[in-house]
């Protein structure tokens, strides 16, 4: 296949375009330096997070809808990390595009009680971990007085879901 393709258009060093003059590249022109390695290794790094939290579903033996919330925040509390790290500034436009998607599909978990609900009835997880994680009344004072006048007690939502789960079922 690449014998033919040189045959036909040259090898890669050389490029060649109508009524433009042939022009050969050096394959020097095509090395990898430390620098871009290193870049194609902080590329790699951002995409890993997301195959990682990716692999938490890939279970056809045990049920994983409990995992969804917390895959979502460890996978934003990983991209949030990058985004200030040095490291990373050469991507920066593109993990804020990423943590945004990765928002707009958080904040939907409100309009969902079974998430919610696959955490309660976790034997792990359950109500402690949502208090721990998200807040109760404490957290919610706090916000409060920093001025978040939307701010939720997490905790308390979680009963009020569990409670209107058990009296519809």
């Amino acid at each position: 296949f690449v014998k033919s393709a040189d045959e036909l258009f040259g090898p890669i060093t050389t490029i060649r375009h109508p009524r433009s003059p042939t022009r050969h590249i050096p394959w020097s022109a095509f090395t990898i330096g430390t620098a871009d390695w290193e870049c194609v290794n902080a590329a790699r790094d951002i995409i890993s997070d997301a195959n990682y939290i990716q692999q938490y579903f890939s279970s056809e033996l045990q049920p994983t809808l409990w995992r969804v919330i917390p895959a979502i925040e460890e996978l934003q509390a990983a991209w949030e990390a990058k985004h200030e790290d040095p490291k990373y500034t050469l991507f920066k436009p593109a993990i804020v595009q990423g943590l945004e998607k990765v928002n707009k599909y958080y904040r939907r978990f409100d309009e969902k009680p079974v998430y919610v609900l696959a955490l309660v009835l976790h034997p792990y997880y359950n109500l402690d971990y949502i208090k721990m994680a998200w807040g109760g009344p404490e957290e919610q004072e706090a916000e409060c007085a920093a001025g978040n006048l939307n701010a939720v007690d997490w905790h308390d939502e979680a009963l009020k879901i569990v409670e209107k789960t058990m009296q519809d079922y």
